[in-house]
């Protein structure tokens, strides 16, 4: 978020815990005056003021010991808070929160910053810790009101006005609590969610009816290269098999572990048996390398894509960062050029592949792979190949963990057989793949009308009181 030009006073300084100077977070404080909404009807009272107090509980690595539903990160929708999946586990890999007896959870970790959920006490669920438990005083706040409000445009910029940090940029718990917002009374707050819950009903019916953009690939390869998506999810469930020595040989790329025995990448083999395939290194135009440790620079020219940037749908440069055009110029090895295919090589976010189309100059750090094609190859043919169950697949048997932590390396991402198909064919099945997606956008953009509409009634319930 841009900020105007604005004067203040060193004094200012240490009226916040942080004794911050950056502009942004002291436009907040010192212009804006810790406040989002400017002239509601309501009066302003911080946000600790309808808070009760809360014992964060967290559940250490190792230390569940039930069958408990998680919440994690990705499986959020930003503006609706649907919660598009829920998983059960049995153990945890890292520390969990204990969602508890909290009424609402909100994140504060940038890409996800400002989520929010209402917590159903009966789930039990648990989530990562970057989530921020809340426990509202109800005789003051109802928490879908709260929801409401805090996933307002307004209080998303105003987050982005808080967030500290370049590499995991987070908000702070003191300075969330301590955000004013306006309190209308328990029956007015009550009367303003009359007047939205039908429309959000209606936006949730929507998008729990959206196709996700992976399943459409996976519809359109598997009608053309002739496979069932419901044997493979057969073969996925199965937990126990068993495996000859004298087959361990028949493994994609001889791979010996119980996990790459498993019945699903035989399933890849037979698939990819019953076509003509090629190594993905001969459709490319150049080796496929990684590019480099970037030197950042706020002031830079030259675009940075990291993992974060990619969404394994599109390219996401709302955070971005830059280096400066000497560096770029020094490091031309790492250079990104339009329609080259990005794979995210090593990390959690490790297999996220997308495409860069813009015209605009700019490097990858170490952790992508960049992958140019040769031109009488369709990008995007290889980009929805990659992405689909028959790319999905290899990507989880090309990873390797030789230093400890599972990466996709160069050598032997070249590896990856891509059915082989005429440039005319490839074209018609991105054409058919490109057709579906279009009218998902579609969808997606009836879905945001209804969630500007909810934000317009709110707004205006704030502004002008409820009578």
């Amino acid at each position: 978020m841009l900020v105007q030009p604005f004067t203040t006073h060193f004094s200012n300084i240490g009226e916040q815990v942080f004794l911050r100077c950056d502009p942004k977070y002291r436009h907040f404080w010192d212009n804006q005056k810790g406040v989002s909404l400017e002239q509601t009807t309501y009066r302003n009272t911080r946000l600790k003021g309808v808070l009760l107090p809360f014992i964060k509980t967290v559940i250490k690595k190792g230390e569940l010991n039930e069958e408990r539903p998680i919440l994690e990160l990705n499986d959020v929708e930003s503006r609706t808070s649907l919660i598009l999946q829920e998983r059960i586990v049995t153990e945890v890999g890292s520390d969990k929160l204990d969602f508890v007896d909290c009424d609402l959870v909100f994140n504060r970790l940038e890409p996800y910053l400002g989520k929010i959920i209402i917590n159903e006490k009966s789930k039990n669920y648990i989530g990562t810790t970057e989530w921020i438990p809340l426990k509202l005083d109800q005789n003051q706040m109802r928490p879908l009101f709260l929801k409401y409000l805090l996933l307002l445009s307004q209080f998303l910029q105003s987050f982005g006005l808080l967030k500290s940090g370049k590499r995991h940029a987070r908000i702070a718990l003191v300075d969330f609590r301590n955000i004013f917002i306006p309190l209308p009374s328990h029956g007015q707050q009550a009367e303003i969610e009359k007047r939205i819950l039908p429309i959000e009903e209606r936006m949730v019916s929507l998008y729990r009816s959206l196709a996700k953009p992976i399943d459409i690939i996976n519809s359109v390869f598997a009608h053309e290269f002739g496979y069932s998506l419901k044997e493979y999810e057969n073969r996925a469930k199965q937990n126990t098999y068993q495996k000859t020595f004298s087959n361990l040989d028949k493994a994609f790329l001889l791979r010996s572990t119980v996990k790459f025995q498993h019945p699903k990448y035989e399933y890849l083999d037979e698939i990819l048996g019953g076509h003509k395939s090629v190594k993905l290194k001969t459709l490319c135009g150049a080796r496929i390398h990684r590019g480099v440790q970037p030197n950042y620079d706020s002031d830079g020219e030259v675009l940075v894509v990291k993992t974060l940037n990619l969404k394994h749908e599109y390219l996401d440069f709302s955070e971005a960062d830059h280096v400066t055009q000497e560096f770029f110029e020094a490091h031309r090895e790492a250079e990104i050029k339009k329609n080259d295919i990005l794979l995210s090589s090593t990390g959690e976010g490790r297999g996220k592949v997308d495409i860069y189309d813009l015209e605009e100059a700019a490097i990858a750090d170490t952790h992508i792979s960049i992958i140019r094609l040769t031109d009488n190859v369709n990008p995007y043919y290889v980009l929805y190949f990659m992405r689909s169950l028959l790319g999905k697949l290899q990507l989880e048997t090309l990873e390797m963990a030789i230093k400890g932590t599972p990466e996709i390396y160069w050598y032997q991402l070249e590896q990856m057989r891509i059915i082989d198909l005429p440039r005319k064919k490839q074209d018609t099945i991105v054409e058919e793949v490109r057709a579906e997606l279009q009218e998902l956008q579609h969808q997606r953009a009836e879905i945001q009308k209804l969630r500007d509409q909810i934000d317009e009634i709110f707004m205006q319930a704030i502004m002008n009181e409820v009578r």
